[in-house]
């Protein structure tokens, strides 16, 4: 073999093995492609909220006492007459309402599917006969059992009671005091906020016991 064909065939090996490395490079990048698409589809699904639970769970996520402040402050500037026509509370449905021993508070009480939502809020009266208000505080429930009928109840401690505004979730029945009572909170009138305490601790009575019309 000359030096002229020894020379096409070594060009022609270094041909070869550049089209086997050349095919062996694209593999690896639309291997790469697809498992980097696969991640990002991935992460995308995971951060989709479509579901009005996990928007309300995040509009609560707060990361240090500064910044609960400072939400606070935003949510009290805020005013309105229908906690439902706000952007947040869009399609729930208001369930009771009612004004907190005479003071300048109310408790309002608003439902979704499972979601249930009690609400402090500040009444501010202004020249119209129909005062505004503004959100002080609020704490959020989520039913296992959405088709049972959740009723919200004042309640008393049954140990120690000294004229604390408590109010409690209970599955509605027809007893005399609320058994199966889910969740129960004192109202701070003077921080202004919710403070969750032990259910067991508490004795709700039914008012709607006994009566038939």
């Amino acid at each position: 073999m000359n030096l002229k064909d020894m020379s096409e065939c070594l060009l022609l090996c270094l041909a070869i093995r550049y089209t086997q490395f050349m095919k062996f490079e694209k593999i690896i990048t639309i291997l790469f492609l697809i498992l980097a698409f696969s991640c990002q589809n991935g992460k995308k699904k995971s951060e989709t909220k479509t579901d009005s639970r996990t928007e309300l769970e995040n509009s609560k996520t707060i990361s240090n006492p500064e910044n609960n402040e400072n939400i606070k402050k935003q949510s009290e500037s805020i005013t309105f007459r229908n906690i439902t026509k706000l952007e947040k509370y869009k399609g729930f449905e208001k369930v009771s309402g009612e004004v907190l021993s005479r003071s300048d508070k109310a408790l309002v009480y608003i439902q979704k599917d499972s979601l249930k939502v009690l609400i402090l809020e500040r009444i501010i009266k202004n020249s119209s006969p129909k005062p505004n208000y503004s959100i002080l505080d609020e704490v959020i429930f989520i039913s296992k059992t959405p088709k049972n009928h959740i009723a919200l109840t004042s309640c008393e401690l049954i140990e120690k009671s000294e004229n604390e505004i408590i109010f409690s979730l209970v599955e509605d029945e027809n007893v005399e005091y609320f058994k199966k009572v889910l969740k129960s909170w004192v109202i701070d009138l003077e921080k202004e906020v919710f403070r969750e305490i032990e259910s067991k601790k508490v004795k709700c009575y039914n008012i709607h016991y006994g009566y038939d019309g």
